[in-house]
């Protein structure tokens, strides 16, 4: 059976006229759609994997969601869905049913398989499943105003064979633009990897910044930059000018037993 792990954030992408249109509408909505969990990481045994994803209605009205998988990956802007790629799962990933209607407060399941194939290169797969809600072609003339539509995702990492995880910190940057600190990470494993950590700027003579590094998903055999951000107490403070010295350590895995990987490199700011 399939791992679920239990994840805070959300994945909410606004699919139809985007955020500006969301704030301009101000009608409430009548379905609202849960999916959990958020992330599903497992490993195939003799190439396959399955289990399910589940749908709740918390709104007051009926909703009919279609179901489909895309390719995705983590760059510089975090998640993003793209056309195409060599881990793709989509295309080995089978649920049943694909389409769901859901009286409110109901709650459906989703049942999800995965088959790889035996010629599959060893390492792990990956697709998003996305639900979304299926609007009657005239709905928008009916009720007039502007036609949101937002999709909830479950991202789904199958990973088969023998695993490597290791996560390299390669340097530090300073973005004049932004003013904020970017620790360059490399993955060099066949599994993605969600990270956490501490920092810590020194400066000889003064006192020093520190801070926690929010957890981060850093693509498997893929780079992130990962920001250094000051606590909320001390958010709309900048950095004098000078040269440092950052050291912190990444964590990730085991709460109990992380593994740790430190950094300490230096950085001037201009």
């Amino acid at each position: 059976m399939l791992k679920l792990t239990s994840i805070q954030q959300s994945i909410s992408i606004i699919t139809s006229v985007g955020i500006c249109g969301l704030l301009l509408s101000h009608k409430p909505a009548e379905a609202q759609v849960n999916v959990s969990p958020l992330i599903i990481t497992t490993k195939a045994k003799q190439g396959t994997a399955t289990g399910s994803i589940t749908l709740v209605n918390t709104g007051n009205a009926v909703v009919k969601m279609k179901l489909y998988a895309n390719p995705f990956t983590y760059g510089s802007k975090g998640f993003q869905v793209i056309e195409s790629s060599p881990n793709d799962l989509s295309p080995y990933l089978i649920f049943s049913p694909t389409e769901v209607v859901l009286e409110p407060k109901q709650t459906r399941r989703v049942r999800l398989l995965a088959r790889l194939l035996p010629s599959m290169n060893l390492g792990e797969y990956r697709s998003v499943i996305f639900a979304e809600p299926v609007k009657p072609p005239n709905s928008l003339e009916q009720k007039g105003g502007l036609n949101i539509t937002t999709r909830v995702g479950v991202v789904v990492y199958v990973r088969q064979g023998e695993t490597l995880e290791s996560l390299i910190p390669q340097e530090i940057s300073y973005d004049s633009k932004t003013k904020e600190l970017y620790l360059s990470v490399l993955n060099k494993g066949n599994v993605t990897i969600r990270t956490q950590g501490k920092w810590e700027l020194k400066q000889e003579g003064k006192q020093s910044l520190e801070g926690q590094i929010t957890t981060t998903t850093v693509i498997a055999e893929g780079m992130r930059n990962i920001p250094i951000t000051l606590t909320k107490e001390r958010a709309k403070e900048n950095i004098p000018a000078g040269k440092y010295q950052l050291t912190g350590e990444l964590l990730w895995g085991d709460p109990l037993n992380p593994t740790q990987v430190p950094f300490n490199f230096p950085v001037t700011i201009p």
